[in-house]
């Protein structure tokens, strides 16, 4: 419970104070009317039932003043209540995605392996929409339902207690019938926001990829897929409403049923002669006011627990644990690397065993190997995306757990294969390397990263938007721009990813030149798909099935005439005599070449 108030309220419970206060003298508000009714009835059929008495008219006149004056207050109240709800709702919305956003910033890349990149987008819009619903209007005019029914018990027990006591025997059976309800309710709605949120990936699955879906004529698979979700939601919301609608039928006809009781009851008093006529007449006009807020509040009820799936979601990626913070920062001063003996698994997996390797500063380093050995793990434990399961990466001579996430990242550039650009300006885009950068620093990056021109070629320039994913630009084009963040960026540390194998000759051309520009003067760890493209390299690293097998110069590890860099190299030389000759049978190792 404690839990979900602190989510619910960023951890500042004391905003709902203002919300709750003017609801509840808003409900207090509304009951005045009725008691202006009783005092009227009173005043009116008194003379009529007991001989001598009369009218006082100036009674009368007071009951409508106040009237008037409760309804000015209630007018009043209701406005402050409804600004405070508005206000306190949707900055907690605002104000909880936010942080969200920054705790998943914190969290290590394990935790968005494998998870729906949907489902963690549905966290931030739709479960953040439910949240600021339950407390906009659910919550409080729960309260605010709740607190006119008391107010009207509370009044009508000097008149006769056993009609109040009455009044209340519908109460504990509708709560009973809720409580009951919301159990299963919880379930089967985390269950139908699961097809929801399924649903909504798929819908984006289908719509992203309909270049693909059409080129490769799978439109009636992919649509049996898109279906499947849509039915499956479907089932879901109506297995969902086949148990909230019940429930809620059942608990408002207890609370129907209060006015028949007291009817039955107040006939018999009268009959008895133990209760007024006047004050049967207000029990039962008070009966059916007091019960339809309680009405409400069994359907606001089922949708408290419904939205409170919402919430137990966001709670539960608040309380995962986060890549730890040291409690005082080192500054990041020397850019020199070092493994000792690390080892890291995923998933039971051994992703890397016991790899040791230095990496001098201002040097070239290369990784190398089969498909999955382990060379993109090395660069993303740099960062700190994951930490290591045994032994220890350093940085400057400390441990990388040392530095505070933004210092450490402040001096790492990574340009790997898979680039992202958001679905923003060109110039945007670039600023991500450094946002407060000016226009000329973001032209001087942008003309070493070989895409100046390119980009001035369009209509709007810099200002021009690259769509979701960069899906405007060609692939050669995107890696241009990742490279002008990072020259932008103007870190010591550079982690490369070298994908120009798949590129045409002319975009490879372009990006060997900005990778040119980038590296100079930097601590640079390259993962090679191409062994002739980094053969001046410093040293190379030679992975195989997780682990580090070799270790030397590009003629050195030649020398091995057995190892596998060398088969490697011999396997590269044999398949490009193979290839049809393009610009007479060569391709420039580039990035070699430009440390040459």
């Amino acid at each position: 419970m404690n839990d979900a108030l602190r989510t619910m309220t960023n951890n500042n419970p004391g905003i709902l104070r203002k919300p709750i206060l003017f609801s509840l003298l808003r409900a207090f508000m509304q009951g005045q009317p009725y008691f202006v009714i009783l005092m009227v009835m009173l005043e009116l059929l008194n003379p009529l039932l007991t001989p001598g008495l009369s009218v006082n008219y100036f009674r009368l006149w007071l009951y409508v003043g106040w009237l008037a004056a409760a309804l000015l207050l209630l007018f009043l109240f209701s406005r402050v209540a409804y600004a405070a709800e508005s206000s306190m709702a949707y900055s907690v919305g605002a104000e909880g995605r936010l942080s969200l956003g920054d705790h998943l910033r914190t969290l290590s890349m394990g935790f968005f392996k494998g998870r729906d990149p949907g489902d963690i987008t549905a966290l931030m819009l739709q479960d953040y929409t439910n949240v600021e619903m339950l407390l906009s209007h659910i919550l409080l005019d729960a309260i605010s339902a709740l607190m006119l029914p008391a107010v009207f018990l509370i009044a009508l027990i000097p008149y006769d207690w056993r009609m109040a006591l009455i009044t209340l025997v519908p109460i504990p059976l509708a709560i009973v019938t809720a409580i009951l309800a919301r159990v299963v309710v919880y379930r089967k709605g985390a269950e139908q926001i699961a097809s929801k949120n399924a649903a909504s990936s798929r819908m984006l699955e289908y719509l992203d990829g309909m270049k693909n879906i059409k080129s490769h004529n799978l439109q009636g698979k992919k649509f049996t897929r898109l279906k499947a979700s849509f039915e499956r939601l479907r089932k879901d919301s109506i297995v969902l409403e086949g148990i909230a609608g019940p429930a809620v039928i059942i608990g408002v006809w207890f609370l129907n049923a209060g006015i028949a009781l007291i009817m039955i009851s107040g006939i018999s008093f009268l009959l008895q002669g133990t209760l007024s006529v006047p004050v049967f007449l207000f029990f039962l006009i008070i009966g059916t006011r007091m019960y339809d807020p309680l009405s409400r509040v069994m359907i606001s009820f089922a949708e408290m627990s419904y939205f409170s799936v919402s919430l137990g979601r966001i709670t539960e990626i608040l309380k995962t644990k986060a890549l730890a913070e040291p409690e005082t920062s080192e500054e990041l001063l020397q850019h020199d690397i070092e493994f000792e003996n690390v080892s890291f698994r995923y998933h039971d997996t051994d992703v890397l065993q016991d790899v040791s390797f230095r990496l001098e500063e201002n040097s070239m380093t290369a990784l190398v190997g089969p498909s999955g050995s382990g060379k993109t793990t090395i660069t993303r434990l740099i960062a700190r995306f994951w930490d290591v399961n045994q032994g220890a990466i350093k940085i400057g001579g400390k441990p990388i757990a040392s530095y505070a996430s933004d210092e450490l990242l402040s001096k790492i550039s990574m340009v790997f294969q898979d680039v992202y650009l958001f679905n923003d300006s060109i110039l945007a885009n670039i600023k991500v390397g450094k946002a407060d950068a000016t226009m000329d620093e973001v032209i001087a990056a942008a003309k070493k990263a070989r895409c100046h021109e390119f980009i001035e070629a369009f209509d709007d320039g810099y200002d021009t938007m690259v769509g979701e994913g960069g899906a405007t630009l060609s692939g050669g084009e995107k890696q241009r721009i990742s490279i002008a963040r990072a020259i932008l960026k103007n870190a010591p540390i550079v982690l490369l990813d070298e994908a120009t194998a798949s590129l045409d000759p002319e975009n490879e051309h372009y990006i060997q030149d900005a990778i040119g520009e980038l590296i100079r003067g930097r601590t640079l760890i390259v993962i090679a798909h191409r062994l002739s493209t980094v053969t001046k390299a410093d040293q190379i690293l030679v992975l195989e099935n997780s682990t580090l097998i070799q270790n030397g110069t590009h003629e050195e590890l030649l020398s091995e005439v057995n190892g596998l860099y060398a088969r490697m190299w011999h396997e590269q030389e044999k398949a490009h005599s193979w290839k049809l000759g393009t610009n007479n049978g060569s391709r420039t190792a580039a990035v070699g070449s430009i440390r040459q």
